[in-house]
């Protein structure tokens, strides 16, 4: 008798449990599914960003050659991920040495380019043009400190100047945000062996020594102009930067005369293209 009761107990639990697990199966299915949350950690970095989207320069003056730099292992502090699209004065014939290392160009060390960023709304997307311009100077500072260092130079130097003015440069079909300011900073003409230096070329020392030191001071004049790309969900900063130095001798060099206006026309031919389906 109590083994006969055992077994209906038994049997009665066994058929609660299955029934329960069967309305738990049933419930699980008809609750809907939420959407995946992205995680920093998720986030795009700079190279899956080169491999899916590019800066299109329009035609460039054959004196500039164009690179591409991914630059999250640099902009690592300022918490960004991303790429450089960066054109600099290149070799030029009968020389063994890029226009950028040739203090008598106008060329000397000028930049010319498009940071691509994941992201960024924070401060390329929320309209205050004091916050953008400060966030855009900090990349460049990083970029251009990183750069003197990869050039061999002992002590990089990239420092923006307060007050910078502000304006709006028409690119991709927008007014664009647009601010432009000052940067002490070093050259990168030099002797040192590096990888990037062998690279870029430089002119023989007898050619500079009498007139500049190695990692001289200047001065680039630095403009930036910047907007959010939701659909992309990238922040975009086209830039250019001409430079104004001093000799040994005291002789004043400003190369903005003959560079700015050229850098401006070239900022607002700059478009963002999908690689992957050849379009803007």
């Amino acid at each position: 008798m109590q083994i006969d009761t055992r077994k209906k107990i038994f049997r009665f639990a066994t058929m609660t449990l299955a029934i329960a697990l069967l309305m738990t199966s049933a419930l699980a299915q008809e609750q809907p599914r939420h959407p995946s949350v992205v995680t920093p950690a998720q986030a795009p970095t700079g190279e899956v960003l080169a491999e899916h989207i590019s800066v299109s320069f329009a035609p460039l003056a054959p004196e500039w050659m164009t690179e591409q730099n991914v630059m999250d292992p640099i902009w690592e502090p300022l918490g960004y991920k991303g790429v450089n699209y960066y054109a600099y004065g290149g070799r030029q014939t009968g020389h063994e040495f890029a226009a950028r290392s040739d203090p008598d160009s106008s060329l000397y060390q000028a930049w010319f380019g498009a940071y691509v960023i994941a992201d960024g709304k924070a401060a390329f997307g929320i309209g205050d043009e004091n916050h953008g311009c400060q966030a855009f100077a900090k990349l460049a500072e990083y970029d251009q400190r990183s750069w003197l260092q990869a050039m061999g130079d002992p002590s990089p130097l990239a420092q923006s100047m307060a007050s910078p003015h502000f304006s709006t440069t028409a690119i991709a079909d927008s007014k664009r945000t647009t601010c432009s300011f000052d940067m002490k900073s070093h050259s990168d003409l030099g002797t040192a062996d590096t990888p990037l230096a062998k690279h870029m070329g430089m002119p023989f020392p007898e050619k500079w020594k009498d007139r500049l030191s190695p990692f001289h001071d200047l001065t680039l004049h630095v403009v930036g102009a910047w907007w959010y790309d939701s659909r992309r969900d990238v922040s975009v900063i086209v830039y250019g930067a001409s430079s104004a130095f001093t000799t040994n001798s005291g002789a004043a060099r400003d190369n903005g005369s003959a560079l700015d206006a050229t850098l401006g026309r070239m900022m607002t031919q700059i478009r963002l293209m999908n690689p992957a389906r050849g379009g803007q």
